[in-house]
């Protein structure tokens, strides 16, 4: 239901809210084949009312003060909010003092949006495990660790619901408003307690990633001075943990010391060998650094440890991985288990899959996703964006002439 509620919201967000339907939330959340479609439309269908349940049972206890109120209206799939004013926050849900309205222009107050998202999704990701054994983790953490961390500090376990929330929206890294919401929302974990280290060090990843995608120098440097001190603090607080390790990763990689981001990746993955979080970014600095049989090692390693209820970016590095081992079969299959466990599907994806298709000769499949490609992301530039990416040009380059042939009009 988490993925559930992100999805509609983000969809609603870029515009599509009227196309939200149970069938695209059935293909794009919960994945699977074409035959388990009608099946799984009747499993959104179901959840959609359990998700309508807990928005409202979330209002009515740890949201009864918030001033906006989230709703999924019957009958449909795209969000409504609310507007409440102080005077009337704890008043009936059924009456709002202001009308409801839906989300229908792309981005406006996404930031807001996003971190009172989470919020319910925190709540809704806890109120849906109550029955999960005190020992098995949520999040990381078990249950009574997070009662600890309650008992001690409930702004404190605010913090953490925030920051690991946020790690879900980082990717796919090409969308700015994502990655403008996912820095608000790790701030947000900041102020509520500065002394967590998830704030820091997924601060520092997000804004790192933005240095690394945006065209814009000045907002690469400051964007960049900003995720090193962020690093920094993580390293600081906590310089046990593979998340604050892979964030220094990251922050040196986008800074481009190559020597230096792979050993915190190394050390990262050391500490946290099954965290799929830090999987994602030291897969990547493996990627760009060129290690592809590394990449390819640890994430079939982690594969075969981890139960993934969807898919990762690791899974994506490890399918570009295969594609530049010329294991072409191997990087078209990678991609589409991600695509089918609903993972993250960007420009990225689509160029490595349209590239390896033309590399195997299926030039009808490459000329689809190009078009693909350029229709719905038709300013997205992947392979300057690789060039200047990997260490080794050449990398990029080799994505690029493949993506070249595969724009072709096979008619001429």
């Amino acid at each position: 239901m988490q993925d559930f509620l992100i999805y509609v919201v983000e969809e609603s967000l870029n515009g599509r809210a009227d196309d939200i339907r149970a069938k695209t939330i059935a293909m794009d959340v919960y994945g699977g084949t074409m035959a388990e479609m009608a099946r799984r439309e009747n499993v959104v269908r179901v959840d959609a009312g359990r998700l309508r349940r807990k928005l409202a049972e979330y209002y009515a206890e740890e949201g009864r003060d918030e001033g906006t109120v989230f709703d999924l209206p019957k009958g449909g799939y795209a969000p409504e909010i609310s507007i409440r004013s102080p005077e009337t926050a704890q008043s009936d849900l059924r009456e709002p003092e202001t009308k409801a309205r839906t989300w229908l222009r792309p981005f406006i107050g996404i930031s807001a949006v996003l971190v009172l998202i989470c919020f319910a999704a925190a709540f809704l990701w806890n109120s849906t495990r109550r029955d999960v054994p005190g020992s098995l983790p949520v999040d990381g953490l078990s249950r009574d660790e997070r009662s600890a961390i309650f008992d001690a500090s409930p702004m404190r376990l605010q913090a953490v619901n925030l920051a690991n929330s946020g790690r879900d929206l980082i990717f796919p890294a090409l969308e700015p408003a994502r990655l403008n919401a996912a820095l608000t929302i790790f701030k947000g974990a900041i102020d509520n307690d500065d002394s967590y280290f998830g704030g820091h060090a997924g601060a520092a990843q997000v804004a790192a990633t933005i240095a690394v995608v945006s065209p814009d120098s000045d907002l690469v440097r400051d964007m960049l001075s900003y995720a090193d001190a962020q690093a920094s603090k993580a390293i600081e607080l906590a310089p046990e943990t593979g998340w604050s390790q892979s964030a220094k990763a990251w922050v040196e990689f986008a800074k481009g010391n190559w020597a230096e981001a792979m050993d915190f990746a190394e050390r990262a993955h050391r500490l946290a060998p099954n965290d799929v979080h830090v999987l994602e970014f030291v897969s990547l600095i493996l990627l760009y650094s060129g290690e592809f049989e590394q990449v390819v090692a640890i994430s079939e390693d982690a594969l075969s440890k981890i139960d993934l209820d969807r898919g990762y970016v690791f899974q994506n590095a490890m399918g570009s991985a295969k594609f530049h081992l010329k294991d072409f079969e191997g990087a078209v299959s990678a991609f589409e288990q991600v695509t089918e466990k609903g993972g993250p599907v960007g420009p990225v994806t689509v160029a490595y899959l349209m590239a390896a298709h033309q590399m195997l000769g299926n030039e009808s499949e490459a000329q689809a996703l190009s078009d693909k490609l350029s229709r719905e992301w038709p300013d997205s530039r992947v392979d300057v964006l690789f060039r200047r990416l990997f260490a080794n040009p050449e990398y990029g380059e080799e994505l690029g002439k493949a993506m070249k042939d595969a724009s072709r009009n096979p008619k001429g």
